[in-house]
């Protein structure tokens, strides 16, 4: 195919260009073929220079314009007068509205081109003390790496090492008090980052500052704080209105029962969940609505598996811990052999088999701590390294555990169980208080996930149905790839007493926000849960009693 046939278009118009007789709207029409079609273009330019060859200079009246800025073509009659001025040829109705509104466009531009390039000069030619981000009023302050920029006392974006205990001013007047060998790290006038040591900021005028940390972001707002990396593990001893946004704190999934229909709502993941004839909503304990199951066989939410096809894969697998908490009001009978199923993982991989569930039974080998218990509460896992366990809180009333009657007398309870593989604990709370616990090995992990299938109320195994099915309310189930820290898991049941969901807002049946900004108590001092950022546990609490 010749070019001249791979652009008959072009070709048509061109040759009503070259005879004088092209219309406003074939101009239009050509203007639209050439733009940002480079082989057009030149095909165009070459039909045209042929022609022109053949004619006198004299005799062409058209005005071809190629911009190459804003890579635009444009055709026009030569001598064109302005906008609103006749023409013998051409009336004011008949002018080229397209022509003007792209020339005020490349106009536009231009100005706002040269503005920006006005702006850059005078910020590089006026950059002085004024737009630095902090000065340092006492100690010794060393750039580190080529992006860091220091100018005398004044430090602009970078990373920096203080040599000797050290002061810096932010441009507010706020005050940050660094220990040596502290390593901060300057964003902007907004945003800083403690790297390696200890950070002391006194209240400013900026409430906008936030303190980066490696698993979260801190907000004085407005207010001062302390955050040390020297310990173990990071601490933070907060100021009057000290926020945190930890690295994580979503559960992977989080059924709060809020919602309506025949489908019961996952708000953090997507194990929705389908409830048998024997789960009935009702009321909720917290929010809008909870679930009652009869204690039939038929008394269940069925979950599925989580997307899970091998041991280790799924939603339901998981790698630094494991937490499951829920609200419960148990009518649970303490017969001997009887098992109600709070939660339970396992159905065609009872290897891999995570449970909390009442239960009396006897003779387990499996129950670390060993020994012979009744009534209980019972979490099992299985440990890599150990096999599967059960940890079992007994009901017996004894040392500040709850007896059966404690647990079935008409309210909700907070129960809570969790495996920190970092630290290798294993734990059970209800109502806020640690009420059992093992030890393994730090660093043991857990082997879960995989196709079997997971319930709330009962074994998802059809064959068990019949035997392990809930009596009483379930509401606000939650299940976490990592094990909750202490501090949350009773900001947890604080925030249910007010009536609010797990991040201290009204229940809803909409799905978690990404990213909630805590408000901790006032001057004290947590250590932050090294694998989340989370507040683990209060070292120090002036107020309290």
């Amino acid at each position: 195919m010749s070019t001249s046939d791979k652009f008959p278009e072009v070709r048509d118009i061109a040759d009503a260009v070259c005879s004088d007789c092209a219309t406003n709207e074939q101009l239009v029409q050509l203007e639209t073929l050439l733009t940002g079609n480079y082989e057009a273009q030149e095909f165009y330019y070459d039909y045209l220079s042929m022609h022109m060859q053949l004619k006198s200079p004299a005799d062409n009246n058209m005005e071809f314009i190629y911009r190459r800025i804003s890579e635009e073509f444009v055709v026009r009659p030569k001598d064109t007068p302005p906008p609103n001025h006749g023409n013998n040829t051409f009336d004011h109705e008949q002018e080229d509205p397209d022509y003007f509104r792209i020339k005020k466009r490349v106009i536009f531009f231009g100005l706002l081109v040269i503005i920006s390039i006005i702006v850059s000069i005078w910020w590089y030619a006026t950059r002085s003390a004024t737009s630095h981000i902090a000065q340092v009023i006492d100690g010794v302050v060393i750039p580190m790496g080529r992006h860091a920029d220091m100018q005398g006392d004044y430090l602009f974006t970078g990373d920096y090492r203080i040599e000797q205990d050290a002061t810096l001013e932010m441009t507010d007047g706020r005050l940050l008090h660094l220990t040596k060998d502290s390593i901060i790290k300057l964003f902007n006038h907004d945003e800083i980052r403690l790297k390696l040591g200890k950070i002391t900021i006194e209240p400013g005028e900026n409430k906008k500052l936030i303190l980066h940390a490696k698993k979260g972001i801190l907000h004085p707002n407005g207010n001062g704080l302390i955050f040390d990396l020297t310990h173990s593990a990071p601490r933070l001893t907060t100021g009057e209105n000290t926020g945190i946004t930890p690295l994580r704190w979503r559960p992977k999934h989080y059924w709060g029962f809020n919602d309506k229909g025949d489908r019961v709502f996952d708000s953090a993941g997507n194990a929705h969940g389908i409830p048998a004839t024997g789960a009935k909503r009702i009321k909720g304990l917290v929010g809008q609505g909870a679930f009652m199951f009869d204690n039939s066989e038929n008394a269940r939410i069925e979950l599925g598996s989580g997307g899970g096809t091998a041991p280790g894969t799924g939603t339901f697998a998981v790698n630094d811990g494991v937490t499951i908490e829920a609200l419960i009001k148990p009518n649970y009978s303490g017969k001997f052999g009887e098992i109600d199923e709070i939660f339970r993982k396992d159905h065609g991989d009872k290897d891999l088999r995570i449970t909390l569930s009442f239960q009396n039974d006897r003779g387990k080998s499996f129950l670390r701590p060993n020994g012979e218990y009744q009534q209980s509460l019972s979490f099992g896992l299985f440990i890599l390294g150990q096999g599967y366990h059960e940890l079992k809180l007994p009901l017996d009333g004894k040392e500040g555990r709850p007896s059966l009657t404690d647990l079935t007398d008409g309210n909700f309870h907070h129960v809570v169980a969790t495996y920190n593989v970092q630290t290798g604990l294993k734990a059970m709370y209800i109502n806020g208080k640690r009420l059992a616990s093992y030890q393994y090995p730090v660093g043991s992990k857990i082997l879960s996930g995989g196709p079997g299938l997971a319930a709330i109320g009962n074994n998802p195994a059809k064959e068990r149905w019949h035997k392990e099915a809930f009596a009483g309310v379930i509401d606000e189930v939650a299940f976490y790839d990592y094990a909750l820290p202490e501090f949350m898991v009773n900001q947890h049941l604080e925030y249910y007493q007010q009536g609010k969901n797990l991040i201290g807002l009204p229940p809803s049946d909409q799905a978690l926000p990404p990213r909630p900004r805590l408000t901790l108590p006032k001057n004290t001092t947590f250590e932050l849960d090294f694998v989340t950022g989370l507040p683990s546990h209060i070292i120090h609490n002036p107020n309290s009693k």
